[in-house]
């Protein structure tokens, strides 16, 4: 029932005479600037960064990463929060381009956005994209949410998010945030989920209500992008 009122909600929202945004790089750029005013915390572990450079220190994850990990640890990156890979499907079904990509040998995403404007839309789709540390965003690369992992890959310290080996738990504070971005997702580009994860999605958004500041902070993305979410 909260998916399908949210999503009544959600395709009010959504301007289909919009124009995409042109380019993940101009999704990004959008992204830090308009939305975040170049500065602000990431999404999952609060760490305050500036002009996409990330204080480690301020949100106790200093000196956790690895020496390897060191450079996308210190910088920001715009994170999927439902990976671009889920969206090569639309209702369960890959897109075509997705399948010509495969028989030409060529990188799916890539094909697809240069191919399949509605891939493209879902790609760069500001709903979607977060700030993260950016060795976080590789990290979590496109596992499900889970409500516990089953073999530990990361505890970021402080940060109670944790990564494992075929999943990543969030913080309960962003948690409701993650599942009206899959509503959404779901309603505007026929992403699927599993009966497991859509289930954990219901009960996030059960238990973390939305709030003043994801408000705000969607306004701001309709003001910029002309759709998205709308409470």
């Amino acid at each position: 029932m909260i998916k399908l009122i949210f999503l009544a909600l959600s395709v009010l929202a959504f301007n289909v005479q919009a124009q995409s945004i042109p380019s993940f790089s101009s999704a990004k750029k959008t992204l830090y600037k308009k939305i975040h005013n170049n500065q602000g915390e990431t999404f999952y572990c609060g760490c305050q960064w500036q002009n996409k450079k990330v204080d480690l220190a301020a949100c106790g994850l200093d000196g956790y990463f690895d020496e390897n990990e060191t450079t996308r640890s210190l910088r920001t990156e715009a994170e999927h929060i439902i990976p671009a890979s889920w969206m090569l499907k639309v209702d369960d079904v890959y897109r075509a381009c997705a399948v010509e990509a495969k028989r030409l040998g060529k990188n799916k995403r890539r094909y697809c956005r240069k191919h399949d404007d509605d891939y493209k839309k879902a790609h760069n789709d500001l709903v979607n994209l977060v700030p993260a540390v950016g060795q976080i965003n590789a990290d979590r690369s496109n596992k499900p949410y889970v409500t516990r992992v089953e073999s530990l890959k990361d505890a970021y310290l402080h940060c109670t998010a944790v990564n494992g080996r075929s999943g990543f738990v969030p913080p309960d504070h962003v948690k409701g945030d993650i599942a009206r971005i899959a509503f959404y997702m779901d309603a505007q580009y026929g992403v699927q989920y599993s009966d497991d994860q859509q289930a954990l999605f219901e009960h996030w958004a059960e238990i973390d209500p939305v709030s003043d500041d994801e408000i705000k902070h969607h306004n701001k993305i309709n003001d910029v992008q002309g759709y998205g979410l709308n409470f």
